[in-house]
């Protein structure tokens, strides 16, 4: 199988020195012995040329908002379009949701709770609680946030599975072909410790909110069950992909 990681965003060099860059977190978390996997610098202008061939596409975090307006944003939500249309299974994580959600049709804003960054504990909605693997999730469900925006309304037909306290839309699922995380299962405490401080030096957030964010990275993310997860997902979803012909991507306005 052949997937496409959409990379959005670059991690620190601390960060890349432990973990690897952005894709390669992914490859870590994701990747199954026999696929084939791409990294397209989307960030940079860097995009596939099409879709056909591709058994799925994983869009990555980035510190930019979706409600920008530079060309590589705009052209990135078109593939998510173009991607969405051909069937093409989708995980969106963290910026990578609120891409999907507002190329398919939903809304993404500042949180006016501000910045969601730390550990958070997942509510699972009634449907989540009915999902198939959600349902044997580890209670508590943790996952690691660093986030300032948020989806407030979700595409036409998704379904919300999971919130939490400052985050209304932490998991959403449209069809079977896109999943979308606001979370992020690739990163490590660390990483987002590193984050959280150089955030807080910048005065993006207080020192209560600095404090309370510390407190939480004591505890561990279920990384494990979200590994399993999210590799099932992939691997199920482009199975299950219909044979239809890929459009080709529109071009950026």
């Amino acid at each position: 199988m052949r997937f496409g990681i959409l990379k959005a965003g670059t991690a620190s060099r601390r960060a890349q020195a432990r973990l690897g860059d952005v894709d390669a977190m992914f490859r870590t978390l994701l990747a199954r012995p026999g696929e084939r996997w791409e990294t397209f610098d989307v960030e940079h202008g860097q995009f596939p040329a099409g879709l056909d061939g591709f058994a799925g596409l994983v869009v990555t975090g980035s510190p930019a908002a979706v409600f920008d307006d530079p060309p590589w944003i705009r052209r990135l939500l078109d593939t998510i379009r173009a991607a969405h249309a051909a069937e093409v299974p989708l995980l969106g994580i963290c910026f990578g949701l609120q891409a999907c959600a507002q190329a398919l049709g939903g809304e993404v804003v500042r949180n006016p709770a501000g910045w969601d960054i730390g550990m958070a504990t997942l509510d699972l909605s009634e449907a989540g609680r009915r999902h198939p693997a959600l349902s044997q999730a580890p209670q508590p469900l943790r996952i690691l946030e660093t986030h300032s925006d948020i989806a407030v309304r979700t595409p036409p037909g998704a379904v919300v599975l999971a919130s939490s306290p400052r985050t209304p839309v932490e998991i959403f699922a449209l069809g079977e072909r896109v999943l979308c995380l606001q979370g992020h299962p690739e990163m490590d405490n660390a990483m987002v410790s590193e984050l959280l401080e150089k955030r807080a030096q910048l005065g993006l957030f207080d020192a209560e909110r600095a404090a309370e964010g510390r407190a939480s990275l004591l505890q561990q993310p279920a990384r494990a069950f979200l590994q399993d997860w999210l590799q099932r997902y992939l691997h199920e979803a482009a199975l299950s992909r219909g044979r239809i012909a890929a459009p080709p991507i529109a071009s950026a306005r």
